[in-house]
Formats: structure tokens, sequence, C-alpha cells
């Protein structure tokens, strides 16, 4: 499963984890050692909102990109140091964290239109069914 960013043709990632249960959501990216261009992390929020994150206990930074409901761009936060927490402006349903640098790397703005390719995705309950 892969992300591509639709206005450019950019691949964004061609490794997309879901962060689905209670557990994987609050672990997220902490205590990972690394976290190579190539992959992302996938959130889907029960609502649409100003989430805030956190990269306490992440080694490094991050980009975040939300997304609305149809996986189009509302708002890029580029490299997040560790140790820092951050709402977002705009209301969003999805996020995307991915390692930082991988978001300009790949030509991501805000009204973009994130695809993903490679298995089908329940946007209701963000699960993977092959």
């Amino acid at each position: 499963m892969r992300f591509i960013n639709e206005d450019t043709g950019e691949v964004v990632a061609n490794e997309v984890e879901l962060a689905e249960g209670l557990w994987r959501r609050l672990r997220g990216l902490m205590f990972r050692r690394k976290f190579l261009l190539g992959n992302a992390l996938l959130f889907k929020f029960k609502k649409p909102g100003r989430h805030r994150v956190h990269t306490f206990f992440v080694r490094f930074p991050i980009d975040l990109v939300y997304m609305d409901s149809d996986l189009k761009v509302v708002e890029v936060r580029p490299c997040l140091e560790p140790w820092r927490i951050y709402r977002p402006k705009a209301a969003a349903e999805y996020l995307i964290e991915l390692p930082a640098g991988a978001a300009a790397r790949a030509n991501i703005e805000v009204g973009h239109k994130i695809l993903l390719e490679g298995k089908v995705f329940n946007k209701q309950k963000c699960k993977l069914n092959c």
C-alpha cells in the first residue's frame, strides 16, 4: 500500500502503517529507533477536529500532513522536532506522519489530494480489506 500525491504524481510513501487500536494509536512513533523515507503512519480520527500531536519519546523530527474526509490536504506541518506538542489550525479527519522532509520531497501543499494505492481502504472504519 502506498500514498501518491494526485496533484503532482509524486510518491509520498511506499509503506503505510495504520495506527489502529488504542495501543497502536497511543504509541505512534514513540521509542522507534528510525523512521525511513518511504514510510508513513496513518491515523483516522473518530470525528473531524483540531487533533493535537506530541513527539514525546520520538527520537527524530517528523512531518505532519492533515487531511479531510476526502483525503484532501488541509494543513502541512514540516519538521516537528522531538519533545514538542502541535495543534493544527485546520480541522482534519486523517493524519499522515512522515519522516522529516518527506512532505517537501513529495511537493505536498494544502489543497492537494492524496491517493491510497495497493489495497482497498474503508475510510469509514479505517480498515484494510484484501
